[in-house]
C-alpha cells in the first residue's frame, strides 16, 4: 500500500508514470525473496527467516512500477504438483474445491483465476506453471533459460544444485495472452540488466523473423498427440482433436501430425534423475530439524538415497544431449517443410481430484530441452466428455505411469461427481 501511494503520488506531483507497468497489482510466488518477508517454501525450518534482499526479479517489477500485493502459496519442498503444506494449509480450486489447484505455482493461478492478481510470477521445473494453468482455466507461459531472472529464491535446496542438474525457469500466469505479451515485451529486453543469469534478450512480434514460408501467410502446426509414455485419456485426446480441426479451418494455417520420437518416452526418466542429483538428502535434512513429517503424497515418494557420483552425472548429462538430439526432429516434416509450433496435451489426464494428479511426462520433457512452452485453456469438461470411454482391451499400458493413468477413467460416476461445480460464481 505504501509503495502503491508512492506511485499515486509521483504521478500526481510529476504527471508521468514511474515505468509501462505503473500500478500493475501482481503477485509473485512465495520462492521469490522480497526484504523483510519470509520465503518458507512451505517448510517450517524457513519460517521466521525473513529475506535480507529482493529478488533480481521484484527488483525489475518494482523498477517498471508494479506493485507486488502478495506472495502465494507452494507445495511443501516444491516437489509436488497440489498446493498444500504444514504452515499455510492447502489452496483450493476456485472452479471446483475437489479438484486440485495444481503446484508447484498453485497459489499464483488461483489468485490470477480469482481476479486477485493481474499478472502472477510463478517456476516451472517440471511443469509447475504450465500444470497449474491448466488446472485453473488460465494460460501459463514457460520461456526459454535465461530470458527472465531466476536468482534470488529460496528453495530449500542446496546453492548450484540447479547448475548441474535439471534448471527451473521463471513464468508467467495471466488470463489472457495479451497480458502475457504486455508483461514480457517490458521485461525481457531489460532482464539482463537485474539478473545475472539471464542473456540480452528482446520480445518482438515473431512474423517478421520466422522462416520464409510463414512470411507468405502460412504457418505449419504440428500435433503430437502422445510422448510415448501415457497415452492421454479420451477426454483430453478428443479436446486435441478439436483444437487440430479447428486449426485446419484457419486461413493460412496447415497442420501435420508429428510421430513421437522413440526416444521421448527416455524424456522422463533423465529429468527426473537430473531433479535429484542430490538424492533428497539435503531438503530432508531440513525437514528433519523441526521433525516436519512429509505429506501425504510425498510419503513412499520422496525418500533418502545416495547422490550421484560425478561420473555418472557425466553419463547423463551426456544422455541429455543425445536425448536433446532426438527431440529436434518433431521440428521437420517427413517431406521437410519446418514446423513453427507444436500442440500437445498438458497432461494425460483432466484436472483430476486433489492430491491424484499424473505424470509431468508431457511439461517436464521441455524443460529438458529447455524449449519455451504454454499453456492455452480450450474449453470445460463436460460430463458428455466423461461418458467416454477408454478401451485398455487390446493394448497393455505403454509404462507404469500410463497404468496409473488408465485408473482415473475407470471409476466415471465418481468423476461425473467430482466435476459437478460446488459453486457458480
Amino acid at each position: 500500500m505504501e509503495y502503491a501511494q508512492q506511485l499515486d503520488d509521483h504521478l500526481q506531483r510529476t504527471g508521468r508514470v514511474v515505468g509501462p507497468l505503473h500500478g500493475l497489482p501482481v503477485t509473485v510466488k512465495d520462492s521469490f525473496n522480497i526484504a523483510g518477508v519470509d520465503s518458507a517454501v512451505g517448510i517450517t525450518a524457513l519460517a521466521f527467516r525473513p529475506a535480507t534482499s529482493d529478488a533480481p526479479l521484484v527488483q525489475l517489477l518494482r523498477s517498471l512500477g508494479a506493485v507486488i500485493i502478495a506472495k502465494t502459496n507452494v507445495p511443501q519442498t516444491m516437489g509436488f504438483l497440489d498446493t498444500v503444506n504444514h504452515l499455510a494449509g492447502r489452496t483450493l480450486n476456485p472452479r471446483n474445491r475437489r479438484l486440485t489447484a495444481g503446484g508447484s505455482s498453485g497459489g499464483e493461478a488461483v489468485a490470477v483465476a480469482m481476479r486477485a492478481s493481474m499478472v502472477g510470477f510463478g517456476t516451472d521445473l517440471g511443469g509447475s506453471v504450465r500444470i497449474p494453468a491448466m488446472c485453473n482455466g488460465i494460460y501459463g507461459f514457460k520461456p526459454s533459460d535465461g530470458r527472465l531472472p531466476f536468482g534470488g529464491q529460496a528453495t530449500g535446496q542446496p546453492e548450484g544444485k540447479l547448475r548441474v542438474g535439471l534448471k527451473a525457469v521463471a513464468g508467467l500466469l495471466a488470463r489472457s495472452i495479451p497480458d502475457i505479451e504486455t508483461v514480457m515485451r517490458e521485461l525481457i529486453p531489460r532482464a539482463e540488466l537485474f539478473g545475472s543469469d539471464c542473456i540480452p534478450g528482446k520480445w518482438q512480434s515473431e512474423t517478421p523473423s520466422l522462416p520464409e514460408h510463414v512470411s507468405q501467410k502460412r504457418l505449419t502446426v504440428g500435433v503430437l498427440r502422445s510422448d510415448g509414455l501415457i497415452v492421454p485419456l479420451p477426454p483430453v485426446a478428443n479436446v486435441l482433436d478439436e483444437v487440430a480441426q479447428i486449426l485446419r479451418r484457419t486461413a493460412g494455417v496447415d497442420v501435420v501430425e508429428v510421430p513421437t520420437p522413440p526416444l521421448m518416452s527416455k524424456c522422463q526418466a533423465a529429468a527426473n534423475r537430473l531433479m535429484d542429483v542430490d538424492g533428497s538428502g539435503p531438503i530432508l535434512d531440513l525437514l528433519a530439524q523441526t521433525s516436519e513429517p512429509l505429506m501425504p503424497y510425498l510419503q513412499g515418494k520422496m525418500v533418502r538415497r545416495p547422490p550421484i557420483t560425478v561420473e555418472q552425472l557425466f553419463a547423463l548429462q551426456a544422455h541429455r544431449t543425445e536425448l536433446e538430439n532426438a527431440m529436434k526432429q518433431i521440428w521437420t516434416t517427413k517431406d521437410g517443410r519446418k514446423v513453427d509450433a507444436i500442440i500437445l496435451p498438458v497432461a494425460p489426464h483432466p484436472v483430476p481430484e486433489i492430491d491424484r494428479w499424473g505424470g509431468v511426462s508431457y511439461t517436464s520433457t521441455f524443460v529438458l530441452c529447455d524449449y519455451p512452452a504454454g499453456t492455452i485453456p480450450v474449453r470445460d469438461v463436460t460430463e458428455a466428455d466423461l461418458e467416454q470411454e477408454f478401451d485398455a482391451s487390446t493394448k497393455q499400458p505403454l509404462s507404469r505411469s500410463d497404468a496409473i493413468n488408465r485408473k482415473l477413467c475407470m471409476f466415471p460416476d465418481e468423476w461425473f461427481t467430482l466435476f459437478e461445480p460446488l459453486t457458480n460464481r
